[in-house]
């Protein structure tokens, strides 16, 4: 007697993460504000925050925290925190 074969769901596809790297790397270090938003909203499903100030002060805590970043653009967004008198994420690690 001949068994039934049952169909298997592909596997998803698992996602290529050096692209996904570089692209945010592109996005943040453009300071492009829609490319930022595109790319967010892209790999996470979600739109980021409206205001405008909220938006910024993320952009500049994600650019403190990666350290594939250069160190410059990564300075850069420390000071532009410190001046607002926000916390940058760099663990104390990114001279002024």
């Amino acid at each position: 007697m001949r068994q039934k074969c049952r169909r298997v769901p592909p596997a998803p596809l698992a996602p290529d993460i050096p692209a996904l790297l570089a692209a945010r790397d592109a996005a943040l270090l453009s300071m492009d504000e829609q490319q930022i938003r595109a790319y967010y909203q892209e790999y996470n499903g979600a739109t980021m925050p409206i205001d405008p100030d909220v938006f910024w002060l993320s952009v500049h805590k994600a650019r403190t925290a990666l350290r594939s970043l250069p160190l410059e653009a990564r300075q850069l967004s420390k000071r532009w925190l410190l001046e607002r008198g926000s916390k940058p994420l760099d663990n104390g690690e990114i001279p002024l």
